[in-house]
């Protein structure tokens, strides 16, 4: 057994409940209940009781205790016990909870966290994917709810921190998806981060089983069910504490990912311990891994544009693969003096904010001119009403409404505006004066194709004819 065992079970407790309230809340508070939980008694730990822990959300986004709204119930460890691997165990502390809120201040290149990079995420959402069993079936969604992980989640500043929590520890990066396997249906979502903290005391009902590698780095197993609002959930886990200061840890339950209090449980978690043990093993997940060469930064996620409400299907991977085929071709064929895009055109992926919208978003640069390219195409949008500039109410938006013979219509607008960028450290920034122009095309069947440019200035954004080339693209049809 390693020699680095200590009283503290703050990082454990972090790790595991800042991934149970990201899977329920999902929102900017994050919050964690600190564990309390235990196996079967086929486990080999018998359950005497359960433990319970009531809040509801207040106005400014934090919770109260002892709130009959929310519950979230976990069954209790009998101690003293024995868990396999374990020298000795601990008994539970009484749970506690506590909760802060992010500033959005989220990014791939956070100087503060120098072993993350957008690379660095790419290629461990690469190595998570192929270290899933061949069996498991990784359900068809944004890249953010198809295990890419994100940029790096820390607040701007140190003020305000939870008591006993360091920058280091609160300083995570996630990937989510939902898996199915033999038409059962769960959530996996995995959590990294670097820590200097010695590696937690065995405690009774955090865990059954714990297993040291051969580099003496530990990974610690449960196996459990937690109970929100009275919905029994079954759950699964893996915390990996890597000598070289990485913390992993693979959270598996038998919930579709889209989470929110109606979600069905399948009452099947698709993942063993065993293999999420090897999840948590793989070594490019360590952050002391380097980039393979060549590796390719992540693509920015992309969101869908604001639209009219209505009954539109999800697109499903065969939806993409054929209008991502359209753009593939159109992009052979752009005329000269195109801009040049950091990504093939061609890549669409769905919205993150709409499962019925496909999106791209483009770096783009045409000499010393830089823009950033915005591409959206949604179904079920009615025509567009050509409006009547003598009308009070006309703000002079859009700019110009042409209807072609087909039939669809054509909005070309463009529009100056002053953007305030986030700071790490939380000091003000200058505001930034931008120009973004846009051509919207919807057509009589309902499909939409949205592409704006926008640039800082003295930078200026691609012109009105090469955003209509690629929005007036034949075959951009959601059917």
């Amino acid at each position: 057994m390693p020699n680095e065992q200590t009283d503290s079970k703050r990082a454990e407790k972090w790790t595991f409940a800042l991934t149970v309230v990201s899977l329920i809340a999902g929102g900017t508070v994050v919050a964690g209940l600190v564990d309390r939980w235990s196996g079967s008694e086929s486990d080999g730990i018998s359950v005497a009781a359960a433990t319970s822990v009531s809040m509801t959300t207040t106005p400014n986004g934090g919770f109260t205790e002892d709130a009959p709204e929310f519950s979230y119930v976990t069954p209790t460890a009998v101690y003293p016990t024995t868990i396999p691997g374990c020298e000795s165990v601990e008994a539970p502390e009484d749970d506690s909870f506590f909760s802060y809120i992010l500033d959005g201040s989220d990014t791939y290149d956070d100087p503060r966290f120098p072993w993350f990079s957008s690379a660095k995420a790419a290629a461990m959402s690469e190595a998570v994917k192929q270290a899933l069993p061949k069996d498991i079936e990784l359900k068809f969604a944004s890249p953010g709810n198809s295990l890419q992980f994100g940029p790096i989640s820390a607040p701007s500043n140190t003020d305000g921190l939870p008591e006993g929590f360091s920058l280091e520890e609160l300083a995570s990066t996630t990937a989510s998806g939902t898996l199915v396997r033999d038409g059962k249906i769960g959530a996996l979502s995995l959590m990294l981060h670097s820590s200097s903290d010695p590696i937690p005391a065995c405690v009774a009902g955090s865990l059954v089983e714990r297993r040291v590698l051969a580099d003496q780095s530990v990974v610690d197993l449960q196996d459990t069910w937690s109970e929100t609002n009275g919905v029994r959930t079954l759950n699964r886990s893996a915390m990996l504490y890597g000598v070289d200061g990485t913390r992993i840890q693979a959270y598996v339950n038998d919930t579709n990912n889209d989470g929110g209090p109606d979600a069905e449980s399948s009452g099947v978690v698709p993942l063993t311990l065993d293999e999420l043990a090897t999840l948590v093993e793989t070594p490019q997940l360590r952050i002391t891994t380097p980039v393979p060469p060549g590796t390719a930064p992540l693509s920015p996620e992309c969101h869908g544009i604001p639209r009219d409400s209505g009954d539109v299907a999800e697109l499903d991977r065969e939806s993409l693969e054929r209008l991502n085929a359209v753009l593939e071709i159109r992009w052979r064929a752009v005329p000269p003096g195109f801009p040049i895009l950091d990504a093939e055109l061609g890549t669409l992926t769905v919205s993150q904010n709409d499962k019925s919208a496909a999106c791209q978003r483009f770096l783009t640069r045409t000499g010393e001119n830089e823009s950033t390219l915005n591409m959206t195409i949604t179904g079920g949008q009615p025509l567009p009403e050509k409006p009547n500039k003598y009308d009070p109410s006309y703000d002079g938006h859009p700019l110009e409404v042409v209807t072609r013979p087909d039939g669809s219509v054509i909005e070309r607008d463009e529009r100056d505006y002053a953007t305030m960028p986030m700071t790490t450290d939380g000091s003000k920034a200058e505001s930034t004066q931008e120009t973004s122009r846009s051509v919207v095309v919807t057509r009589p069947n309902g499909t939409q194709v949205s592409v704006s440019s926008s640039a800082a200035i003295p930078n200026v954004p691609m012109t009105f004819e090469q955003l209509e080339f690629l929005a007036t693209t034949d075959g951009l049809e959601i059917r």
